[in-house]
């Protein structure tokens, strides 16, 4: 009772958790750690993945019935509207020919028959494929998850780098603002013309025609990262981190020679040669005899009327043994084998050329890390020497030590190297992003999240 209980209710308190989590994803700021461990947990991909897993797993069994006991049963009834007539040629039994219609108007039959499997090559093979098939299934699940991580953490660093922009620029036009107070005074004064007023308010309105625009990018983003993390597009989340939360490490350490142990890729590569290996084994079974046994026990009952041949019965039984020899099959089976040991062939000549795809991809990868690092050092280096710059030359105008258009090319310079050092962030975070992808080394990468 406390079983039945105990199922009736694991449903729906399956279902709650899962509407608890939903929710908490769409009203809290999230993590990219938490994003990750979301996506992982909904994605409708993952969960087909997985699926895939489980059905090659009953795959395995299928395969190996082939040497369990099969038992069928077979039932049925005959009625002969006309009875076959048999002509016994004359001499035989009499000077003419004789007609003989033998056998009764109804005949029922039923019987139980088991076989056996005791000798059986391919099928043996076949239990070993499945198995392979069911590794690569699994591979496959990791190597989904994989992709899952990479594309929301990307998505995530795209929202994130629009979010940091927005923050530069609602620093400018806190900037603008105050310059343009300045300058609408002296204007109102006369010390300055309307053209530089209207210079220095053209730049404003730059501004806010960019926060908009950075604004509708950063949604475009976040609708991404909700897509690739399995949320419904009208779920309202935001996100948590901040560039002082994301790691940026000089990857110079970062090693280009490639692990394939690491890669899921190779793993499965590995195991598909592994399969193409055992079919054509396969193949060369088939050339093989089979040998079974078998038991039968049946009975048949036979009458003029119905009723009689549904009562009296005679049951008879039977066991015996065979072996199936393939003999000749119109070379099916040696075209069979050739096309076999063909595939193997290109499946090993695909796999050199994959190893080295994957290690030109890690080196790329690489070697734009180490690049796209050395960029943003250098975006990050200019942004604060552009905002000293403004710094100054905002403070210098306001003493009158130096003119509007230095100052509005001191502005323009911090915003330019804003935009800049949003690109060269987002450029060095994908970058890093396919390095841990190509390495085979992304669950590491989530295992450094805070």
């Amino acid at each position: 009772m406390t079983s039945l209980l105990n199922r009736k209710w694991r449903f729906p308190v399956l279902i709650f958790l899962l509407i608890a989590d939903q929710v908490k994803a769409q009203n809290q700021p999230l993590s990219l750690k938490e994003c990750i461990h979301y996506t992982l947990q909904h994605h409708p991909s993952s969960t087909i993945y997985k699926y895939s897993a489980l059905a090659a797993a009953e795959k395995i069994r299928e395969s190996k019935a082939a040497f369990l006991p099969s038992v069928s049963g077979t039932i049925g009834m005959d009625y002969n509207i006309k009875l076959q007539t048999t002509v016994l040629p004359a001499g035989s039994f009499a000077q003419t020919e004789t007609r003989l219609q033998m056998g009764n108007k109804f005949s029922n039959y039923a019987y139980v028959q088991a076989d056996q499997n005791l000798f059986d090559r391919s099928s043996s093979l076949n239990i070993k494929a499945s198995r392979v098939n069911k590794e690569i299934s699994d591979l496959n699940v990791l190597k989904q998850n994989e992709t899952l991580i990479y594309n929301t953490a990307s998505a995530y660093y795209q929202a994130l780098t629009y979010s940091e922009k927005n923050k530069l620029l609602q620093e400018n036009k806190a900037q603008y603002e105050s310059t343009i107070t300045i300058l609408k005074l002296r204007y109102e004064q006369g010390v300055i013309k309307k053209s530089e007023f209207d210079r220095a308010r053209v730049n404003y309105n730059n501004v806010l025609s960019e926060i908009q625009a950075n604004n509708s990018a950063y949604q475009l983003a976040v609708n991404t990262l909700k897509n690739n993390m399995g949320l419904e597009l009208d779920a309202s989340i935001s996100i948590q981190d901040s560039m002082t939360d994301t790691t940026i490490d000089d990857p110079a350490a970062k090693s280009t020679d490639l692990q394939l142990s690491n890669v899921i890729d190779y793993k499965i590569d590995e195991k598909t040669l592994e399969l193409k290996r055992l079919e054509v084994q396969q193949k060369k079974a088939a050339f093989i005899p089979t040998v079974s046994i078998y038991g039968k026990y049946g009975g048949n009952a036979y009458g003029s009327e119905l009723t009689p041949a549904l009562t009296n019965w005679f049951d008879y039984s039977a066991v015996g043994i065979k072996a199936t020899i393939p003999i000749f099959s119109g070379f099916k089976r040696k075209s069979q084998l050739t096309q076999s040991e063909f595939n193997f062939k290109s499946q090993e000549l695909t796999n050199k050329l994959n190893q080295q795809t994957y290690k030109l991809n890690v080196e790329n990868a690489s070697n734009q890390t180490v690049s796209s690092y050395s960029v943003l050092k250098q975006a990050k280096e200019t942004l604060q020497l552009a905002k000293e710059m403004m710094t100054t030359s905002t403070l210098e105008y306001k003493e009158g030590t130096t003119t509007l258009s230095s100052l509005i090319d001191a502005e323009y310079s911090y915003k330019e190297s804003q935009t800049n050092y949003s690109t060269a962030l987002l450029e060095y975070l994908t970058a890093q992003l396919s390095y841990y992808k190509s390495s085979g080394t992304i669950t590491q990468f989530m295992n450094i999240l805070k």
